[in-house]
């Protein structure tokens, strides 16, 4: 496109995200680590009836998520100073990125991640950077109005009660 110029650091950015998608999307749903996540995300009780060691998923996915938050600090890095307040400016637009996509769902969390930003860059140019995201806010307020539970809506029996 002309007059888009997107830096070496931008770039690798964009790969490293959607590699480490693309690694919690294999994880989740193709090994079995990712089957006794879902198990005790979905039903602790009964996933520990099983047999599954619930302490011991609790750990594996606490020390996972450590690490990507880690590698999430070390992409911004590459972006702006490194200071306490490193990734302040992100917070908001991450929590309503995951309570639009639905909690707890990876292709609701994309979604809603590519529309939020493309919606946001799309009104900025007209309303300016803050009312832009006061707009995007507000659009996201009405639509957990419409539909709270997000994009994609848990399925299963816990889903009704």
């Amino acid at each position: 496109m002309v007059g888009v110029y997107l830096p070496y650091n931008r770039i690798f950015i964009i790969v490293l995200s959607i590699v480490c998608v693309l690694g919690i999307y294999f994880l989740l749903f193709r090994s079995n680590l990712g089957i006794r996540v879902r198990a005790v995300t979905q039903n602790r009780n009964m996933s520990a009836c099983l047999g599954i060691p619930t302490r011991k998923v609790d750990a594996y996915t606490f020390a996972f998520a450590s690490g990507l938050a880690g590698i999430a600090g070390w992409a911004l890095t590459m972006v702006g100073n490194v200071d306490p307040g490193l990734g302040q400016n992100y917070i908001v637009d991450s929590f309503m990125v995951v309570v639009t996509g639905g909690v707890g769902k990876l292709a609701g969390t994309i979604w809603a991640a590519l529309g939020i930003g493309g919606l946001n860059k799309l009104i900025e140019p007209f309303s300016g950077a803050v009312y832009g995201k006061v707009f995007i806010l507000v659009g996201v307020i009405l639509f957990l109005q419409w539909r709270p539970q997000g994009l994609f809506a848990a399925k299963g029996r816990s889903a009704d009660a």
